[in-house]
C-alpha cells in the first residue's frame, strides 16, 4: 500500500509540474524584458494608404527606466486582413495585455535600434516599406493592424505598440459624415457678466477667447457659444474693449453652424438633480444696462429669423437666455406676474434721448440651431432628459457612455429614449480627437490620427452601403493653447471616407432607439449645488413681495448660473468658498424686508394695539402680509394677518389689536408672508407683558385725581373770588361825622 500511495504522489508531482511550466513560461513571455521601455509608430498621411503608396513611418524608442537599453531591433508588422467591427479594432489597440508571442501580423521590416540611454528618446530614421511590399493591392478598403515590437539581442520583446492604417483602394462607398461640436467658454466667473478688462484679457492676442475663435476658423466645426460671453460683451455699450467688438464681429462672420450654450454654460443636469424644480435659466439682465454706456449709440435692432427666438415671452426657447415663467415657486422664476405694467422697460426711451438695450436685444445672435442642451460627458440620468424637454430644450447631447444603444454596429447619432430626441456623442472617436488636439508634438499626433482614421474607417467597412452621421465633442476642457486643434479638424473632413456635418445634420438623422445609463453627478458636486439651488430658490421667494421683483432675482440668478459652470468642475477650493458666499448673500437678500426689532412692549389694560414696525431697503415697493401668532392664551390677536405695503428704503408703523385675556408675560411670533402666500423671511418673536386689571385702577386714580384738580381748582377760584369781593368792599368810603351831626333842614312854607 505504501508503494501504491508511493507512485500516486509522483504521478501527482510530474502532472503539476507538466502543467505549470506552460503557464510559467506564458507568464515570463508577457512581461517585456525592458522595464520602462516603450515605443510608438506614427504613420504618415493619417494613416491613410492608396494605390501604390509606400508606407512611411517615424518610430520612436523611449526609455523611461533605471538603467541603459544596449543596442537592439525594431520589427513592424501589418495584418492584411481588415477589422470587422469597432470592437475588434479598440481590443486590438487598447489590449489588456501584451506578450512576445502576439500576433501582429505579417513582418513587413527590422531596423536596428542604438543604445538609449535611461530617461531618453531615440527616433530612428524614416521608415519607408514599399507598397509591393505592403501586399495590399487587390484587397478591400478597410482599417488594418499595424504592429511594432523591440528585441534585445537575445530575441526577447523589450517593447511592443500598436497602430493601424486604412486602405483605400478607391472604392465606391457611401462616406461616415462626422460633426465636431467645440465649446466656447471662459475661465469661471462669480457674477455671471465679465467686466471690460476680463473681456480684453480674453480677446486680446493670446486670450482664451481669441485662441478659441482663431482655432476653429476655417474648420467645419459646430459651435456651442456661452451667450454670456455675447450679452456681456453689448452690456459694455461704448465702454467695450475694441478688442472685444471685433472677436464678436469675427464670431458673427463665421459660416459654422452655432448653438447657444446654457448662459454662463451652467451645468443643467446637475442643477436638475440638485433639486431645481425646473430647467434653470437667466431671468433678466435689464437691471445691469448703464444708460450712460449708450450714450450716442444707434438703437439696437431686432435680426429677424425663422428659428425660435429668446423673444417669445414668458417661456424659454431651451437656449438657455430666454426670459423664465410666472410660477414663483420654480427656480427660473424671477417672481414677477407677467402683466404689462406702467414702469418705463430699457427699450423705451429715457428723458435724456438715450435707447437702452433688453434683455433680448443682448442676448439675440443668428444661430443656426437653437434648444440643445450639452451636459458634461456622462453626467446625466434619465429624468435630465425628460425634465430638459419640458424647459423647451428640443435635444440633448449624451455622451455614448450614458446611453445603450439598440443594434451591434455603429448608428447614428441621433436617438429617440422614452420619446425624447437626443444626439449621442461617439465617446471613442471623441477621446480621439481630443488626444490628437491636446498633442505636443508632430509624432504624437500622427500616431493619434492614424487611429482616428482607422476608427471612422472601420464604421464605414461596418455597412459600405448605409452612410452614417456621427457627432463627436471636445469637452470644455479642451486645450485652447495646443497647436493641432485646427490640423485635427480639418485633417478629419479631408478623410477620403469622411463627410463634413454639423449638429444640425446629426440632429436630423434617422434615429434609432436608446435607453439612459444613469449616470449622476458626483455627491460631492450636488451637495454643493443643492445649498446653489437653495439659495437662489429663498431669493425668488423673497421677489414675490416686491412689486418689481428683478432688482434682486436678476443679480442672484446671475451668480447662481455662474458658479453652476462646468468651469467650476477642477477649482476644488475656491467653488464652495463661493457657493458659501452666494448662501450668505441670499439670506441677506431675503432680509431685506423684515420687522424692526425694538424694545420689550407692555400690553396694559383689557384692548389695545400693539405697535409694529416694518423696513423695506430693497428699491422696489414691497406688499407683504402680516401674520401675528401669540404663544398662548393669554394674548387674543383681533386682526391677522395684516396687508402692509412698504415704500422702498423706509419703514412703516402697523398698530395690530389685540385684547389682554389675564395678565403674564406671552411671546408673539411675526411672519412677513408675501402676497402669493411664501414666506420671505424668518419669524421674530416679540415678547410681551400683559397686565390686563391695570387699566381699570390706573382709570379711577387718574378719575380720582382729575376730579381732586377739579375740585381743587374750584375751591381756589371760588376763595380767589370771594377775597376779591371782600376786598372791593373794604375798599369803598363810608358816611362822614359832619354829615351825621348836622340837623335835618326844615322847609318853609
Amino acid at each position: 500500500m505504501r508503494l501504491f500511495f508511493a507512485v500516486i504522489a509522483a504521478l501527482l508531482a510530474v502532472f503539476v509540474v507538466s502543467a505549470g511550466s506552460p503557464a510559467t513560461s506564458a507568464r515570463a513571455a508577457s512581461a517585456p524584458t525592458g522595464d520602462g521601455v516603450t515605443m510608438t509608430v506614427e504613420p504618415a498621411s493619417d494613416g491613410v494608404l492608396r494605390a501604390g503608396d509606400d508606407l512611411t513611418l517615424g518610430v520612436t524608442v523611449t526609455n523611461g527606466g533605471d538603467s541603459d537599453l544596449a543596442a537592439s531591433t525594431a520589427r513592424v508588422y501589418l495584418d492584411r486582413e481588415p477589422f470587422t467591427t469597432r470592437s475588434k479594432l479598440a481590443s486590438w489597440l487598447d489590449p489588456d495585455d501584451v506578450s512576445g508571442d502576439d500576433y501582429l501580423g505579417r513582418q513587413l521590416v527590422q531596423v536596428d535600434v542604438p543604445a538609449v540611454a535611461a530617461g531618453s528618446s531615440v527616433a530612428l530614421d524614416t521608415v519607408v516599406v514599399s507598397a509591393d511590399r505592403l501586399g495590399l493591392a487587390g484587397r478591400t478598403f478597410g482599417a488594418r493592424a499595424l504592429g511594432a515590437r523591440v528585441l534585445d539581442a537575445s530575441g526577447e520583446q523589450v517593447a511592443q505598440t500598436r497602430s493601424s492604417v486604412v486602405w483605400y483602394p478607391a472604392d465606391s462607398f457611401q462616406p461616415t459624415r462626422v460633426a465636431v461640436a467645440v465649446p466656447i467658454t471662459t475661465p469661471e466667473s462669480e457674477t455671471g457678466v465679465l467686466d471690460a478688462s476680463a473681456l480684453a484679457a480674453y480677446t486680446s492676442e493670446g486670450g482664451v477667447l481669441r485662441r478659441e475663435l482663431d482655432a476653429v476658423t476655417g474648420t467645419g466645426a459646430t459651435l456651442g457659444v456661452d451667450p454670456m460671453i455675447v450679452a456681456s460683451i453689448r452690456l459694455l455699450g461704448t465702454e467695450a474693449p475694441q478688442s472685444a467688438l471685433d472677436w464678436l464681429a469675427e464670431l458673427e462672420a463665421l459660416p459654422n453652424d452655432m448653438f447657444p450654450l446654457a448662459y454662463a454654460d451652467a451645468d443643467l443636469a446637475g442643477l436638475r438633480q440638485a433639486g431645481a424644480s425646473t430647467v434653470p435659466t437667466v431671468t433678466s439682465l435689464d437691471t445691469l444696462v448703464d444708460p450712460s454706456r449708450f450714450e450716442g449709440m444707434a438703437a439696437p435692432t431686432e435680426t429677424a429669423t425663422d428659428a425660435p427666438t429668446d423673444e417669445t415671452p414668458a417661456a424659454d426657447d431651451g437656449s438657455g437666455t430666454g426670459v423664465a415663467g410666472s410660477d414663483p415657486t420654480a427656480l427660473p422664476t424671477d417672481g414677477s406676474t407677467g402683466e404689462p405694467t406702467d414702469e418705463p422697460t430699457p427699450s423705451e426711451t429715457p428723458g435724456d434721448g438715450v435707447t437702452l438695450p433688453t434683455t433680448e436685444q443682448l442676448l439675440e445672435f443668428p444661430w443656426t440651431q437653437q434648444g440643445v442642451v450639452w451636459p458634461s460627458g456622462s453626467s446625466v440620468v434619465s429624468d435630465d432628459l425628460t425634465a430638459f424637454a419640458a424647459g423647451s430644450y428640443t435635444s440633448t447631447i449624451v455622451s455614448s457612455g450614458n446611453v445603450d444603444v439598440e443594434g451591434d454596429s455603429t448608428e447614428n447619432a441621433a436617438v429617440t429614449i422614452d420619446g425624447v430626441p437626443a444626439v449621442v456623442s461617439d465617446d471613442p472617436l471623441s477621446t480621439l480627437l481630443t488626444q490628437a488636439a491636446e498633442a505636443t508634438t508632430l509624432a504624437e499626433w500622427q500616431s493619434t490620427m492614424a487611429r482616428a482614421s482607422a476608427t471612422i474607417a472601420t464604421v464605414a467597412y461596418e455597412r459600405p452601403s448605409d452612410a452614417r452621421t456621427l457627432l463627436t465633442t471636445l469637452e470644455r476642457e479642451w486645450p485652447s493653447t495646443g497647436q493641432f486643434l485646427t490640423r485635427t479638424l480639418q485633417a478629419v473632413d479631408a478623410l477620403p471616407w469622411v463627410s463634413g456635418a454639423t449638429v444640425t445634420d446629426a440632429l436630423a438623422s434617422t434615429p434609432s432607439t436608446a435607453t439612459v445609463v444613469d449616470s449622476p453627478e458626483s455627491d460631492a458636486r450636488l451637495a454643493r449645488l443643492r445649498d446653489l439651488v437653495s439659495a437662489d430658490q429663498k431669493v425668488v421667494d423673497f421677489s414675490t413681495a416686491l412689486a418689481e421683483p428683478q432688482l434682486v432675482t436678476e443679480t442672484a440668478r446671475l451668480r447662481t448660473m455662474a458658479l453652476a459652470s462646468h468651469a467650476w468642475r477642477d477649482n476644488v477650493d475656491g467653488f464652495p468658498a463661493e457657493v458659501a458666499s452666494a448662501v450668505a448673500e441670499a439670506t441677506a437678500t431675503s432680509g431685506l424686508v423684515a420687522v424692526v426689532q425694538g424694545s420689550p412692549i407692555s400690553i396694559l389694560g383689557d384692548r389695545s394695539a400693539l405697535p409694529l414696525y416694518l423696513e423695506n431697503r430693497t428699491d422696489s415697493v414691497a406688499t407683504v402680509m402680516l401674520a401675528v401668532t401669540p404663544s398662548n392664551s393669554i394674548l387674543s390677536i383681533e386682526r391677522s394677518p395684516i396687508e402692509v405695503t412698504i415704500q422702498p428704503q423706509s419703514q412703516t408703523r402697523v398698530s395690530v389689536p389685540v385684547q389682554s385675556v389675564a395678565n403674564g408675560t406671552v411671546s408673539v411670533q411675526l411672519q412677513l408672508v408675501s402676497l402669493s402666500g411664501i414666506a420671505i423671511a424668518t419669524p421674530v418673536e416679540l415678547p410681551l407683558s400683559v397686565q390686563a386689571g391695570w387699566e381699570t385702577a390706573i382709570t379711577w386714580i387718574f378719575g380720582v385725581a382729575f376730579a381732586a384738580l377739579f375740585v381743587g381748582g374750584l375751591y381756589r377760584t371760588f376763595r380767589k373770588r370771594r377775597k376779591a369781593r371782600d376786598e372791593a368792599r373794604a375798599s369803598e368810603p363810608g358816611p362822614s361825622s359832619d354829615a351825621a351831626a348836622a340837623p335835618p333842614v326844615q322847609e318853609s312854607m
